[in-house]
């Protein structure tokens, strides 16, 4: 079973997370990876670009900036209305749409298809499967998928099993165990915002490159590039990501 919605869209609450993630997420940081999205994915202005689990927009309005069609999918309702908000103020013509990325019935209309920032850890290895099934069958011929998501070798050699984020005087509060019998690591994360006290626990699933190759291959994607990390570091067993070009 992968991670209930409900679990994932406790985590996402937006004022908490964007409370304690917001200051990492810059402008510039957004740039450079849409550069490196156009990058891998040799994108031209005015083709086509389906963000799953879009979030608040992040990437899907900075690639509409640049001259891009772009499809934004995310199931949290507040993260599509900041999203929608931000693509009206500047007159941008990002589509938003509030739903289940598992579910996405697009046939070849897309030129890229992202997939970031861990979402993939929310499946299980059989909607895994099914996502990667439906990302192919999203892309037209020669159009390419990015996924980016933790290296499990990695995580497990650096798993700290407490940490606590501090901003201001609220506390961000995480508490990792990694379960090697369903490759899975839960979180018991707690928010301590204005006073009051958010429990917010999740489980996310941790996947080896050989996993990913295999469900891959099995939708009809072929890997064409692997990089650990943005800036095009090395892919190997201290590589904290996977990044993954992926193409049709």
């Amino acid at each position: 079973m992968s991670t209930s919605k409900k679990s994932i869209n406790d985590l996402h609450n937006s004022d908490l997370y964007l409370h304690f993630y917001g200051d990492l997420l810059t402008e510039a940081r957004t740039a450079v990876e849409c550069e490196r999205i156009v990058q891998y994915c040799q994108l031209d202005p005015g083709q086509r670009i389906l963000d799953l689990a879009c979030g608040h927009g992040r990437h899907a309005n900075a690639l509409t900036r640049r001259g891009f069609e772009v499809v934004g999918i995310d199931m949290n309702s507040r993260f599509i209305d900041i999203a929608r908000e931000e693509a009206q103020r500047e007159k941008l013509n990002t589509e938003f749409v509030e739903g289940d990325i598992l579910h996405i019935g697009y046939r070849e209309n897309f030129d890229a298809v992202l997939l970031l920032y861990n979402t993939l850890g929310f499946f299980n290895e059989a909607d895994s499967g099914e996502l990667f099934h439906r990302i192919a069958t999203a892309l037209r011929p020669g159009g390419r998928a990015f996924i980016d998501t933790r290296n499990r070798d990695n995580e497990l050699k650096n798993l700290i099993p407490y940490q606590v984020t501090e901003k201001g005087e609220d506390l961000m509060i995480d508490r990792l165990s990694f379960d090697p019998l369903t490759g899975t690591t839960t979180n018991q994360r707690t928010y301590l915002k204005d006073g009051v006290r958010y429990d917010t626990p999740f489980t996310m699933y941790s996947y080896h490159f050989q996993d990913l190759e295999r469900m891959i291959s099995c939708s009809g994607l072929e890997i064409e590039q692997v990089f650990g990390g943005w800036k095009q570091e090395p892919f190997d067993a201290t590589a904290r990501r996977m990044i993954l070009i992926l193409k049709k």
